[in-house]
């Protein structure tokens, strides 16, 4: 900001004070998810579910010991990518200071009139352009409905109609299926609609990232956001509206261009700006999509048509597209016109110039859209400027009674949430939390186990066999059932989840099995010459002493525990070795009833 000046006291050359109000002027920090809480060394797959979750994949990914994969669809990715090569943009615009952040300590940011609301000692800088590209190579992109095996667990994409490439997932094991639901949206005009087929007969649903309007629509919000836009222009007015690049842009941008059109008052002439470094491959993206795009904007390809008017703007001069407000820009700029331009929390990129640019006319308005950034914390530093800061969140994302509804009609077993969501957003408004029989509140930091939940400690598995094994089988007729039969000498290899029968390459000693009866083992122990000189009784065991081999024998009388003391390793193997007269080999029959053993045995 061109008004703030150094705030004395501290001696600090980088921290301004504007508005009574402290500001750190350099590249911005995150604060995010410690990836160590996180444990990303034991993450073995990443699922990304749309594009504005990619763009904070490298912070978990590069400064950790994550080695896994990432799965997102084709188009999030492109976009997602097109994100963080934008921001990575804005930060390199930034000079990057070189001085310590004394700042931090708690004597100095404590006594800030607006103190940080984390520990800024946990913030940390953005990623570099080299993480980045070295976060890419770990992604692997999917098509919707495209099944894939990993750790035996099939794991698909669904459409989850919020935005293009959005994907809600669903994952099957042999005993379960749980769908993770992300940013859904089941009344969605332009992108592909969200699929509800596969969420029926689910165990688990996982939801998340539900809508923070109360009491309104999106469809209100958009015509909301159309009026003021109107009032504003009729006003002779410029409007600013801080959004990415990719999503909901593409289908504003045809919006007010119909406005500029139809609305008597606004001049014809008004230009449309849409400002990025990566404004151009965005409408370039945006041209070839309609895969991702719904049925109306699908059907325009097989005209043949484009998707989007976007090229038709350009190409009749109401669209106009810069890489930043530098160069030609600042030349052909003229008002009253409609600016779009990142960032939207007005930190970095070209939309918070414009602000300062637009910002001394109270005719002027900065729209904020973004549901998920407060009003009042974006236009904080420009809170001394008369331009207008008009707060109209569009967010997409299903809202509780659109989830409840859902719920209803495809019934799962279970529904875990964050406890955020099993409360009323609002005090005495039931109706804005989820409300569901089978209801799991998961707290923050806490680790879940199904079979708890479930209370269901049997599971299936499949297990694969080396050919191998079942080479030589020698079959035989069952004692009890007409089936045939044959053994098998193999090692069971269990790695991570997967189960093969493998050859042995050891020899595997046959097990024994029957009933040990006290007048078995005496008869026994005579026949191998074994003297028993003494038998005491201790509670339900009997004690036989062998003095010709100093050990003792504690035989339990149910015949199911016995016990060999003897510091005499010969003794103990001889001693062994009359169990194992008594006990049958097995032979490698199934089914064996236990009348059969004991007169085996």
């Amino acid at each position: 900001m061109k008004n703030a000046h150094i705030v004395r006291k501290f001696n600090i050359p980088y921290l301004k004070e504007l508005g009574n109000r402290y500001y750190v002027e350099g590249r911005p920090e995150i604060f995010h998810v410690s990836p160590d809480m996180l444990k990303m060394s034991t993450v073995d797959v990443i699922l990304v579910s749309n594009y504005d979750s990619f763009l904070g994949l490298p912070f978990y990914t590069e400064r950790s010991d994550f080695t896994g994969k990432i799965y997102v669809t084709e188009i999030a990715y492109q976009y997602g990518k097109l994100l963080m090569e934008e921001m990575l943009e804005f930060m390199e615009r930034i000079e990057a200071r070189t001085e310590v952040n004394n700042w931090k300590k708690e004597e100095i940011c404590g006594k800030f009139p607006n103190p940080p609301f984390q520990n800024p000692m946990e913030w940390k800088p953005f990623y570099t352009a080299q993480e980045m590209h070295s976060c890419l190579t770990k992604v692997v992109t999917l098509s919707f409905n495209q099944t894939i095996d990993l750790f035996r667990i099939k794991i698909t994409p669904i459409v989850s109609g919020h935005s293009y490439g959005s994907a809600y997932w669903t994952l099957k094991t042999e005993n379960e299926k749980i769908a993770y639901l992300s940013a859904s949206n089941q009344n969605a005009l332009d992108v592909k609609p969200m699929e509800i087929d596969p969420l029926r007969n689910v165990d688990y649903i996982l939801a998340t990232s539900l809508s923070r309007l109360v009491d309104t629509t999106v469809q209100a919000m958009g015509h909301r956001l159309i009026k003021e836009i109107s009032e504003v222009l009729k006003s002779h007015g410029s409007v600013l509206l801080p959004m990415c690049p990719v999503g909901p842009i593409f289908e504003l941008i045809e919006a007010v261009s119909d406005l500029i059109t139809s609305t008597n008052g606004i001049s014809l002439d008004t230009p449309i700006y849409f400002i990025s470094p990566m404004a151009k491959s965005a409408i370039a993206f945006a041209s070839i999509s309609a895969e991702w795009m719904a049925e109306s904007r699908h059907n325009t390809v097989y005209v043949p048509e484009e998707p989007f008017s976007h090229n038709h703007l350009i190409r009749s001069g109401r669209l106009k597209i810069y890489d930043s407000l530098y160069g030609n820009f600042s030349k052909e700029f003229k008002t009253p016109c409609v600016i779009f331009a990142s960032h939207a929390s007005l930190r970095v990129g070209d939309a918070a110039h414009m602000v300062e640019v637009l910002g001394s006319d109270p005719k002027n308005a900065v729209i904020v859209t973004d549901p998920d950034l407060p009003c009042e914390d974006v236009r904080e530093p420009f809170r001394t400027l008369p331009i207008k800061f008009l707060n109209i969140p569009m967010d997409f994302r299903m809202d509780f009674g659109s989830m409840e509804r859902l719920l209803a009609d495809v019934k799962p077993k279970y529904v875990l949430c964050s406890a955020v969501y099993t409360r009323p957003l609002i005090l005495r408004r039931p109706d804005l939390q989820i409300n569901y029989e089978k209801l799991w509140p998961i707290e923050y930091d806490e680790c879940i186990q199904l079979a708890k939940l479930s209370r269901n400690k049997q599971k299936l598995v499949s297990v694969n066999v080396h050919p191998a094994v079942v080479k030589n089988l020698k079959f035989k007729q069952h004692p009890t059932k007409k089936v045939a039969i044959a053994k098998i000498v193999c090692h069971l290899s269990a790695f991570n989840d997967d189960f093969k029968l493998v050859p042995a390459q050891t020899r595997i000693a046959r097990k024994k099995y029957g009933r040990v009866t006290l007048p078995k083992l005496l008869k026994e122990l005579r026949n191998q010459h074994i003297d028993v000189v003494d038998t005491e009784e201790e509670g339900k065991d009997t004690v036989l002493e062998c003095r010709g081999l100093h050990a003792r024998i504690i035989f339990n009388e149910d015949g199911n525990r016995s016990k060999i003391q003897t510091s005499n390793d010969q003794s103990r193997a001889r001693l062994q070795g009359v169990f194992r007269a008594i006990l049958v080999e097995d032979d490698g029959i199934v089914g064996r009833r236990v009348e059969e053993e004991r007169n085996a045995a």
